[in-house]
């Protein structure tokens, strides 16, 4: 049985031992390695904590901080100019007040439940009904253009509004109540006054017209009562054309940069800090952004932001012509070279166009001297040249062209927007009648002419019902159409309608001279068009 080793020994064992364990400690602390401070301390770390390591930031190199800066630069030069727009809109109704027999019902409660006898049936007349208030109230956005105090918005921002209260943000919070000075539903433009102490910062108007697809766009606003907004995004397209709730707009501008219910009226800027465009629409499925938003180019803003200020509404020129785009069926039933230009659908009666000689059917290539490609075309050029200016209108008629003269008057009231076709004539029970391509036709009789309110001595074959999917359909036939001619070829009644409809093909192209509600329009078709 071996002895126990003597304490002296089992000293200089453990006195080795705890030498070689300070020597591995330093080495490693020396090199860099995890040594004994560093197991002491995991050991003795909360539970639930991890090891980690600080993340260094990343190094950026100077295009992207120059971009960066770009945009805070933006930012602190346009918010001090942007603002937010609440309207209040007053409604004020009236009430009768509760008749009961024995007057207010809690307060007969209330006697009886005091012990208190019932009050007697009051002989007095019935009081007046009560008038009553109710706000809504809507919130905009807005930029001031002018440093005396006006702000351009959406005209739908402002529209029908009782109250405007105006807030600043930047640099500190400041309200002041506005007033509609001039607007524009044509444009969806209005310009609000306030009355400030002294100048105002206010923002530079751009030109839009060298705005590029792909260029940086920022928006700024107050979308969903959130105040200096700023969102970023690109110019995604420029819009032609665009029909937005029974209004046509052209040359909208249009952005993937976050606009919302608030930013309406507020600007959308290029990288240089300039408005490019007010903010005025989205494309929304659902409600919220989807990554559409349309903006007014500043062009536009230009063309009449004195009008607004200084007369509180836009005079524009007139022609009093309804006009459509030439396209292939067009331009082959008319022998035309090619599908370019703006046909003329109709003539109003004692208008510039009528005294000028304008006939249905022409095609205007040239406005004062400038092509007419398309009919946004036209109208943006006769809409900004005054009233009462004589210039030359070139046309195509009968495959010859022509000049005529023609002098502008000043758009009636009643044509600013555009107005909805009322409501549709009723077909009648027709003896005679015929089917064609999803249209049933009738014959256009005395008592359906004057039903119809067709002029004397007009010959043609009547729309009864229109079935959905056929051509009639794709055409845009409605029910009390008066059909013409066929592909220009008159046809005064059924048969002759019929024996024409034996050789269209939707191929080649389809083109109906028709009557609708007293109108001559030209409709056309083509498969694949």
């Amino acid at each position: 049985m071996n002895s126990p080793a003597p304490r002296s020994d089992r000293f200089l064992i453990l006195l080795l031992i705890a030498t070689l364990a300070l020597s591995v400690f330093w080495f490693s602390e020396r090199r860099g390695e995890t040594g004994i401070s560093s197991l002491w301390s995991a050991a003795w770390r909360p539970a639930g904590e991890k090891e980690g390591k600080k993340a260094d930031p990343v190094p950026v190199q100077g295009p992207v901080l120059d971009l960066q800066d770009s945009f805070a630069r933006v930012a602190a030069q346009i918010k001090p100019s942007v603002v937010s727009i609440t309207a209040t809109h007053i409604e004020t109704f009236q009430a009768a007040p509760d008749q009961y027999y024995f007057g207010d019902p809690f307060e007969e409660f209330f006697r009886e439940f005091q012990g208190l006898p019932s009050r007697p049936r009051s002989s007095a007349p019935a009081p007046s009904p009560r008038q009553f208030q109710r706000r809504q109230q809507g919130m905009g956005s807005g930029v001031v253009v002018d440093p005396r105090g006006y702000i351009l918005t959406n005209e739908h921002v402002v529209r029908g509004a009782d109250e405007l209260t105006v807030t600043f943000q930047s640099p500190e919070e400041k309200k002041f109540a506005g007033k509609v000075v001039g607007s524009d539903p044509r444009t969806d433009l209005a310009v609000v006054k306030i009355e400030p102490k002294g100048s105002l910062p206010y923002a530079s108007l751009g030109d839009s017209d060298k705005v590029r697809v792909g260029d940086w766009a920022i928006a700024i606003g107050s979308p969903f009562g959130l105040e200096q907004t700023l969102t970023v995004g690109v110019i995604s397209a420029v819009r032609q054309s665009l029909n937005i709730e029974g209004v046509n707009y052209s040359g909208l501008l249009q952005t993937d940069a976050a606009i919302n219910r608030g930013n309406s009226g507020g600007p959308l800027v290029n990288i240089r800090g300039e408005v490019v465009g007010i903010n005025t629409a989205i494309y929304a499925p659902t409600g919220v952004f989807a990554g559409i938003g349309f903006a007014i180019p500043a062009n536009r803003v230009k063309d009449i932001l004195d009008q607004l200020i200084e007369k509180g509404r836009v005079v524009r020129g007139w022609m009093g012509v309804e006009i459509l785009a030439v396209n292939d069926v067009l331009a082959k039933q008319f022998g035309l070279p090619k599908a370019e230009g703006v046909m003329v659908n109709s003539v109003q009666p004692d208008s510039p166009a009528s005294k000028a000689g304008l006939e249905r059917g022409d095609v205007i290539v040239k406005f004062n001297g400038q092509a007419t490609p398309t009919p946004e075309t036209l109208r943006d050029l006769v809409a900004r040249t005054a009233p009462k200016k004589t210039l030359p209108v070139e046309v195509i008629r009968d495959r010859k062209a022509k000049t005529l003269s023609l002098t502008t008057a000043e758009t009636p009231p009643d044509r600013e927007t555009p107005s909805g076709d009322g409501d549709k004539e009723n077909g009648a029970g027709p003896e005679a009648s015929a089917a064609w391509e999803g249209a049933r036709l009738t014959a256009l009789t005395p008592d359906l002419a004057g039903r119809l309110e067709v002029p004397a001595g007009t010959a043609g074959v009547v729309v009864a019902a229109v079935e959905p999917g056929g051509l009639a359909e794709r055409l845009g036939l409605e029910q009390g159409d008066v059909i013409l001619s066929l592909n220009r070829l008159r046809t005064p009644t059924l048969a002759a309608f019929e024996k024409v409809s034996k050789s269209v093909s939707e191929k080649e192209g389809v083109l109906l001279d028709i009557l609708r509600r007293g109108r001559a329009l030209f409709l056309s078709y083509r498969d694949g068009q």
